[in-house]
């Protein structure tokens, strides 16, 4: 049985009081016999003052410290991420027209632009906490076709972007960047309410001006990457193809989410927050309650271990040395 924080902290607190009881009671009785023990001046040193105070701190920290590692260690664990539940689903929206393989991705414009949408998808995976999460994954041209569907394991769509040759599973023709939401959105159709986040990546070289479907509500956040130079375009297909930010960022505002210009920064921080409510991030580096656990138990237990012997040792000023 998992204890709860509450009880946890209404346990510690009592023991603080009731150790402070206890010390302040042991402090009367033995003041009567100042002159005996501490000879002269009938005073303890700062340190054995401090004795008490210290006692009831530690107690109550090591109490709170091992209760919560009790109430940890007793919820089960599963190492299988088969075996967690599913709460997140991620949709990934690639684009795999030919304007991908122009290279000018990356802030250096020395990739190609399918190069830097598998770096900033590798990012953006690396970031998150894939345990409860399941990856799917959408390629759009001319239509659209899933490749994978609920994957728990983010090196499977590290492996599909980086070196699946996709792009010849279609027949040539226009980009249909719709079509590859609407695929997501049959994919999504069947899930809870706001556990799924839509992630299209796009040079958005061609965009429909019509054609959007409904959006379901099991997605709860979309966000749309952009790739490729926004200001110089490369030649393709009798035409000069970029970036196209505007027609990227409208998109993201049909679709009710945000746009951001993947091609010389990743994801940022801020944005993956914004996404948390359908996947979940990694904890950032940081001190965890278990870690702070672990401290307050070594702590308390250390303090309360070498209280008695320095209090024989140096807590009275009338003790000499032989």
């Amino acid at each position: 049985m998992v204890i709860e924080p509450l009880s946890i902290l209404g346990a510690a607190t009592g023991v603080f009081v009731l150790t402070g009881i206890a010390e302040w009671i042991h402090s009367s009785r033995i003041r009567h016999l100042g002159r005996l023990a501490f000879g002269p001046k009938g005073r303890p040193r700062f340190f054995a003052r401090c004795a008490g105070p210290l006692r009831a701190g530690s107690m109550a920290a090591l109490t709170w410290g091992l209760l919560y590692l009790s109430g940890q260690q007793t919820a089960p664990v599963s190492n299988d991420p088969i075996d967690v539940p599913i709460r997140h689903h991620l949709i990934l929206a690639i684009d795999v027209s030919p304007s991908m393989y122009l290279t000018d991705g990356g802030k250096d414009r020395s990739v190609t632009r399918k190069v830097r949408a598998g770096e900033l998808l590798r990012s953006l995976l690396d970031r998150l906490d894939m345990n409860e999460t399941r990856v799917s994954v959408v390629a759009f041209y001319t239509e659209a076709k899933p490749v994978v569907v609920d994957t728990h394991d983010p090196e499977v769509v590290k492996n599909i972007v980086n070196d699946l040759p996709m792009e010849h599973a279609f027949k040539p023709g226009k980009t249909n960047l719709y079509a590859g939401v609407e695929e997501a959105y049959k994919l999504a159709k069947a899930w809870p309410p706001g556990t799924a986040t839509l992630l299209v990546v796009s040079d958005g070289d061609t965009l429909p001006g019509s054609g959007l479907p409904a959006r379901p509500s099991s997605i709860g956040n979309v966000l749309v990457l952009g790739v490729g130079a926004v200001q110089k375009g490369l030649f393709i297909d009798g035409h000069s193809s970029r970036q196209n930010r505007d027609a990227l960022n409208r998109l993201a505002l049909r679709l009710g989410g945000m746009y951001h210009n993947g091609n010389e920064k990743h994801v940022p921080t801020t944005v993956l927050a914004n996404l948390s409510h359908s996947i979940p991030a990694l904890d950032e580096p940081g001190l965890s309650k278990r870690d702070l656990a672990l401290v307050l138990s070594a702590v308390g237990g250390s303090i309360l271990a070498l209280l008695s012997p320095l209090l024989f040792g140096v807590g009275s000023p009338s003790r000499r040395r032989s």
